[in-house]
């Protein structure tokens, strides 16, 4: 017996050599890092956490734009994550997030947050010019964080692709515009995008060490990192070629910026909101401690960008589309069933005048909206909610078929060079019994905001999280969809030899791909409903040439 307890006590010494602070040292132009082995079932998978890109933004540095890291000459073990940015809990404290994204609880926060992450594997650090493919979270820019479970970058590192997630400020740390500030500096608040920026230029300058290459980066993200995905792209301040855009829910065709201006005033009141005086000085404010500066029940919570005329110089998305920025940008975007915006519809009276006011009358009366679309009592507030994701929705990051219509804008003016492709994804994640008439239950949740991303990253796994019974199906099309994105990142094409169907171009038949309970493709010549779906997008929205 105590020759077996020592044979375990030794195999276990190897286990935790072998999957432990192991991984090759890599020197990075601040100093050297070194990975660990974080699965035994992907051995050759090495991740680098909570690498620093930026000094600490506290005391003086409290914003203000990112500053270069104190250098190390001793190897930096990088087998911790850093704490997490000050923010809000969101969806930490909401269904079906606590339980599907935050069953280990809320991780420690801190201002000192600028720190990513890097997963790849040993033999894309001996093989090289793997392609890039970095990663921003959601949550708005007040909440979330890079390591939640599902968008595990593992699996993707498993497939040849080198993966960084990024932190950067959030809320008021990141987005608090000020006179006082604008004084100093000349612009104020967007320190969050700034730190964005200066995380790419980490990656440009020290991908290289980690198998990635420079020059064939996709950029993306879910919800609020779509918002921050096409920010970056838009700043003069960005110097980093990106090649591609991921925007899951979605495309945010319409983002608006407030005035400089504007966003000064929202800081003022903000601080009145804290019971601080507008005029305090900056050394004041310096010096209350972060967890005084956050009060998300006020109105005037800072969570936007802002026109500074330096990071920011756009008022809206579409002024940014409109003059090219992204027309040699390829972009795979798309959004969830039921995430949309849909009007009311409680009964089928209701049903229809919700759609009349939400189309106006020329549309509802040209289209014969009362026959075209046919509902029940029963059926109509499904069918509202369909027709919000497909089209009818004027929620434009979730809208269908507004990624529909830019990907035949952008062809068009491209002349076909720049293939974009789009998705739906309608899959409903499995619940258990438990979960029936609650929140969690799948009549109520659909393929819930944020859902897919357990199967983009293939990051489900047994057991994780413990609320979800992940069935074959759940496996087979988690593996088929993160085959997809990895095909786009490396080539710019979703199609490979796992997708059953042909993923159609977002072209002139405005084609996109549907991920259910089944893999569908849909291009071609529109429906009347769609038809009057592109003119409704079109008149909310205006993608137009």
């Amino acid at each position: 017996m105590k020759r077996l307890l020592t044979f375990l006590v030794l195999l276990a010494a190897i286990a935790a050599f072998a999957f432990g602070a192991d991984g090759p040292v890599v020197n990075t132009e601040y100093g050297p890092v070194q990975g660990i082995h974080p699965d035994t079932s992907l051995p050759d998978v090495v991740e680098y956490r909570g690498i620093p890109f930026a000094a600490p933004p506290v005391g003086d540095l409290r914003w203000k734009a990112p500053q270069d890291p104190e250098p190390w000459t001793e190897v930096l073990v990088c087998d911790t994550y850093a704490p997490i940015p000050m923010q809000v809990l969101g969806g930490a404290t909401a269904q079906p997030y606590d339980q599907d994204f935050y069953f280990d609880g809320v991780p420690e926060m801190s201002e000192d947050c600028l720190y990513l992450n890097v997963v790849t594997t040993e033999t894309n650090i001996a093989e090289g010019g793997k392609p890039v493919f970095v990663w921003f979270h959601g949550g708005g820019l007040n909440s979330c964080y890079t390591f939640e479970p599902e968008a595990n970058g593992a699996e993707m590192a498993e497939r040849g692709i080198v993966v960084v997630s990024v932190e950067q400020r959030l809320g008021p740390f990141g987005y608090l515009a000020l006179p006082q500030l604008t004084e100093e500096q000349g612009q104020s608040g967007n320190y969050g995008l700034m730190d964005q920026i200066k995380a790419m230029e980490w990656v440009r300058d020290n991908i290289a060490q980690f198998g990635g290459d420079p020059d064939n980066i996709t950029a993306g993200g879910q919800s609020g990192g779509t918002t921050k995905s096409m920010a970056m792209l838009m700043s003069p301040e960005m110097d980093v070629k990106v090649n591609r855009l991921i925007l899951e829910s979605g495309l945010k065709y319409r983002q608006s910026y407030p005035t400089n201006a504007d966003a000064e005033a929202q800081g003022e009141r903000y601080l009145e909101d804290l019971g601080l005086d507008p005029a305090i000085t900056l050394d004041e404010l310096r010096a209350i401690p972060a967890d005084g500066l956050i009060d998300n029940t006020s109105a005037n919570y800072p969570q936007a960008m802002n026109q500074d005329g330096l990071y920011v110089v756009y008022p809206d998305n579409y002024d940014a589309i409109m003059v090219g920025v992204f027309d040699n940008v390829q972009i795979l975007s798309g959004t969830n069933l039921g995430e949309g915006s849909y009007p009311a519809s409680a009964t089928a009276d209701a049903f229809y005048a919700g759609f009349r006011a939400e189309l106006g009358d020329e549309l509802y009366d040209a289209y014969d909206f009362e026959n075209l679309v046919k509902v029940t009592d029963v059926s109509a507030q499904t069918t509202a909610r369909q027709l919000g994701t497909y089209g009818l929705g004027s929620n434009v990051s979730r809208n269908l078929m507004v990624n529909r219509l830019y990907g035949a804008m952008i062809a068009e003016r491209t002349n076909g060079e720049t293939k974009n492709y789009t998705y739906l994804f309608s899959h409903f994640t499995p619940e258990s019994v438990s979960d029936i008439g609650t929140a969690r239950s799948a009549a109520e949740q659909w393929a819930w905001h944020s859902s897919e991303m357990w199967y983009t990253f293939d990051s489900l796994k047994p057991g994780l999280p413990a609320v979800r019974e992940w069935t074959d199906y759940d496996y087979q099309l988690a593996d088929i969809m993160c085959d997809a994105w990895v095909s786009f990142i490396k080539t710019g094409d979703p199609n490979n030899a796992t997708l059953p169907v042909e993923w159609p171009v977002a072209d002139d038949g405005m084609g996109y791909i549907q991920f259910g309970n089944g893999i569908s493709a849909h291009t071609g010549e529109l429906t009347k409903l769609e038809q009057l779906m592109a003119d409704y997008t079109t008149q909310e929205f205006g993608p137009a040439n």
